[in-house]
């Protein structure tokens, strides 16, 4: 339930996507503006539907800039608290990592000029011209009644508010934020890029501390839960270049299991359960004929043809899973830990003719990797 999105479609050669719980952002927001009639329902939908198309250009500024440097984007998925471009990787050359996350603020930046351009140039767009609002003694009383005005001119300064927001705190050095990926990659043009992400991560957590204590004071809960979120991600991010960077010179082949245990596609239920009780692994590569990679079979899966009370003569090859990757042994392990797999753990490693030749198992990778760097 909460993986479901609706595709937006494709531009670019990038999918866009919107998250189910978009719905609920819509109808808070169309019950908001009803207090003001027809005209603000309609109003605050248009407003928020420009709101988040301009986060989506912001991501597509990220993806665009990642693609100059050979980086794809899987897509992009627009959720009620922003939207998430996801790359296939993060850029590990320092200056590359920094033009793809200024990317996304220099997009609302564009954005933001634009707007003001429009604004400066068409007088008034048959309301009071902005120039004379800002002369009045009460301007700023004026500015926010314009803002909460369903009027074109309150459209387009809600719209430059917008990108303001979107770039101010898109660039706080915290991850998951630009402005942490910013820090970090100017911090690795001149240390060691594990301790530029230690030293990124830790400045995160203390601006969100820093917003958290802000939050509690003031009591609003959506920005204390966001420090919340901030600290964690800032950890995370961390933890997960720990882990990626003693394998960025290695490859499948160093940290597969080199004889691993098969199964034959025609070998039946009855047969199978004796052999598995000694298996090594939760997942078991399927072969056919000469050793060539059909697929592979999860204990998980075959305990649960068990307790449905299947057939002890189901073969190996009706319960195996037939859309798992199969890797080559050249291929970068780091590739294969930062990509998404669909929730794979374990995966058949196959020679040029797609015969096994190895097991990669990303549960047991850590200590693998480790033993391979030592020897």
């Amino acid at each position: 339930m909460w993986r479901r999105r609706l595709k937006l479609g494709t531009y670019f050669r990038i999918g866009v996507y919107v998250h189910w719980s978009f719905a609920l952002l819509v109808a808070y927001v169309a019950y908001a503006g009803y207090q003001d009639g027809i005209i603000g329902t309609v109003f605050g939908i248009t407003l928020l539907l420009g709101m988040f198309f301009c986060v989506t250009l912001h991501e597509y500024g990220h993806a665009l800039m990642a693609r100059r440097f050979g980086i794809e984007t899987l897509d992009i998925t627009l959720f009620p608290i922003g939207g998430v471009a996801r790359l296939m990787k993060i850029p590990r050359i320092p200056w590359q990592e920094f033009l793809v996350a200024v990317a996304g603020p220099a997009v609302n930046i564009v954005i933001l000029l634009s707007l003001g351009t429009v604004l400066w140039v068409v007088p008034g767009l048959g309301l009071p011209s902005l120039r004379e609002i800002l002369t009045e003694v009460e301007a700023g009383d004026r500015v926010i009644e314009v803002l909460n005005s369903p009027t074109p001119l309150g459209y387009l300064l809600s719209m430059m508010l917008v990108n303001t927001a979107l770039v101010l705190f898109n660039m706080i050095p915290a991850f998951p934020m630009d402005g942490g990926r910013v820090l970090r990659s100017v911090l690795a043009m001149g240390i060691e890029y594990r301790r530029a992400t230690r030293i990124a991560s830790y400045i995160g957590v203390l601006c969100a501390i820093v917003m958290g204590g802000l939050a509690l004071h003031h009591g609003a809960v959506t920005a204390g839960l966001i420090a919340v979120f901030i600290c964690y991600a800032g950890l995370s991010e961390a933890r997960q270049v720990e882990v990626i960077e003693p394998l960025r010179d290695l490859t499948i082949h160093d940290a597969m299991i080199h004889q691993p245990p098969r199964l034959l596609m025609d070998m039946e239920l009855e047969e199978l359960l004796p052999s598995l009780r000694s298996c090594p692994t939760t997942a078991v590569p399927v072969v056919g004929q000469d050793e060539f990679v059909v697929g592979i079979l999860s204990l998980e899966d075959v305990t649960e043809a068990v307790q449905r009370g299947a057939d002890p003569r189901t073969t190996v090859g009706q319960l195996a899973r037939y859309d798992a990757p199969v890797l080559s042994p050249d291929e970068s392990l780091e590739s294969v830990v930062t990509r998404p797999l669909e929730g794979c753990r374990q995966f058949a490693v196959a020679d040029a003719g797609g015969r096994l030749i190895g097991l990669l198992d990303l549960d047991t990778l850590r200590v693998r990797a480790g033993l391979a760097t030592q020897g």
